[in-house]
């Protein structure tokens, strides 16, 4: 049978160096064991329930997605994380479905389920755990739908960012746009844009 601090070990490995109270359980070590191996400087608890591996740094946004799986970074912290804007978000975006609990200090943005799904993707966090962000196209459609979060210049900067970036979908985009009932601001935006 193998030792409990090799099975941990090779949990963490395979886990991205993290690990939780239920996992443990699921791998047969008890609770109670959890501050010996917190002593032993296996792990280091980083929140209620949740364990990294002593030699890594924490990715705060891995492991909010870790307590809130279905959290998606969205607005801000999503423009940042898909390199639409060079401004580091001073609060992290998310957006949740409406009815679900978020703890923290976080910009949290709620939702009806018939918009929660639209433009999910996985890319890799400023630290390369994968994470859930709301696509360019579909925070594009966000930041212009919702008045007074996002200032003219900022706005602008990153619609520039996103119109001479070669991912860009156009056609998604526009898609997207008429979902949110806001098809002609963002066609005479994509028109605009288009002629430059």
């Amino acid at each position: 049978m193998m030792k409990n601090e090799e099975k941990i070990r090779k949990f963490l490995n395979q886990n991205n160096g993290y690990i939780t109270t239920a996992e443990f359980i699921s791998l047969g070590i008890g609770r109670h064991l959890i501050p010996k191996f917190i002593k032993m400087g296996l792990i280091r608890k980083i929140t209620h329930g949740i364990y990294i591996d002593t030699s890594l740094l924490e990715d705060p946004y891995y492991i909010l997605q870790m307590k809130y799986p279905h959290a998606i970074f969205s607005l801000n912290t999503a423009f940042h994380i898909l390199n639409l804007t060079n401004r580091t978000p001073y609060q992290i975006d998310i957006t949740v479905l409406r009815g679900k609990r978020v703890r923290g200090n976080y910009n949290i943005h709620y939702v009806s389920k018939n918009y929660y799904d639209i433009g999910i993707i996985e890319v890799e966090s400023p630290s390369g755990n994968q994470i859930k962000v709301y696509n360019a196209e579909r925070c594009i459609c966000d930041m212009l739908r919702i008045d007074g979060e996002f200032d003219l210049e900022l706005q602008n900067r990153i619609l520039n960012y996103y119109f001479h970036s070669k991912d860009k979908d156009i056609d998604k985009l526009l898609e997207y746009a008429k979902e949110f009932n806001i098809y002609d601001k963002v066609n005479t935006i994509v028109e605009v844009m288009m002629k430059w």
